[in-house]
């Protein structure tokens, strides 16, 4: 009876397992996860750039003659004469550096960068007076002033934000503070002269470098050639204010022989520093 009793125990132990199911034991193993590109808009960056500049420096040359107080002939005159010129096309080039942090589609920064031009604009104005003669004496003023504007570089500090559109292309606005090393000067000569030789005559400086501040914005678009290298495309508007340089001249008296009259000459040369910026750049992300 023992043997009966174990042998059935030892049947339904077997059909226990046989009928355990048939799952099977296996090793699971964990998938890699994708490895996320790196983000070529994100990082530190440095690089080179140049374009154009279309200025709107609206340069107006001024002078100016009159005899103030009339002539005991009863004769007064006075003259004036201008020369204006708006924008001129000119080169710019060099270097630019930055910080981008991307967030998502999102790209927030900061870029700075100093640039060289060869912007220069002279001009001349001459003015001649000649008064009847007056107790047997005629007398003729000249006033002429030769003026020059020039921007000899410029540099910008601008935050920057942007949005990308895929994973290569990355469209931005920009905006900050400008310098820029400008001149205005004038160079003013007059002269006074008598029909029997007479002379006076002068020359004076006025104006000179100065590196002035203002403000810029604009746009642009950043391109990933790879994962290091980008192309670049920028708009600026930078204005640098304004700027004049001039002289007025009183002359009381007659320098030559002694008079009631006085002649006045003032001269001067007035810009705006306002200009456009498009360039092109390659930039390498470290």
């Amino acid at each position: 009876m023992k043997k009966i009793t174990l042998t059935f125990t030892i049947l339904c132990a077997f059909c226990a397992f046989a009928y355990a199911g048939s799952e099977r034991y296996e090793s699971k193993e964990v998938a890699p996860q994708p490895v996320v590109p790196s983000s070529c808009f994100d990082g530190w960056y440095f690089g080179i750039h140049g374009g154009g500049i279309l200025t709107n420096f609206n340069i107006r040359t001024d002078a100016f003659e009159e005899t103030i107080a009339p002539r005991p002939t009863g004769f007064s005159e006075s003259l004036f004469q201008s020369t204006g010129r708006d924008d001129k096309w000119t080169w710019e080039g060099g270097l630019h550096a930055g910080r981008n942090w991307q967030r998502g589609g999102w790209v927030f920064g900061f870029e700075v960068d100093f640039q060289g031009t060869d912007f220069e604009r002279k001009d001349s104005v001459f003015l001649f007076m000649e008064l009847p003669s007056e107790l047997g004496v005629a007398r003729s003023y000249t006033t002429a002033i030769d003026s020059k504007v020039a921007l000899d570089w410029y540099a910008t500090g601008r935050v920057r934000v942007g949005h990308t559109l895929g994973d290569k292309f990355l469209a931005y606005i920009t905006g900050g503070g400008a310098l820029g090393l400008t001149e205005v000067s004038a160079v003013t000569g007059i002269a006074e002269s008598t029909d029997f030789g007479g002379t006076f005559a002068d020359q004076f400086s006025n104006g000179g470098r100065e590196v002035r501040g203002g403000w810029t914005a604009g746009g642009g678009f950043d391109f990933c050639l790879s994962e290091h290298w980008l192309l670049n495309f920028t708009y600026l508007y930078t204005d640098l204010g304004d700027g004049s340089a001039g002289k007025t001249l009183l002359f009381t008296g007659d320098p030559v022989q002694n008079g009631s009259r006085s002649f006045d000459s003032e001269t001067r040369v007035r810009t705006d520093f306002r200009f456009h910026v498009f360039r092109g750049g390659l930039t390498f992300k470290f």
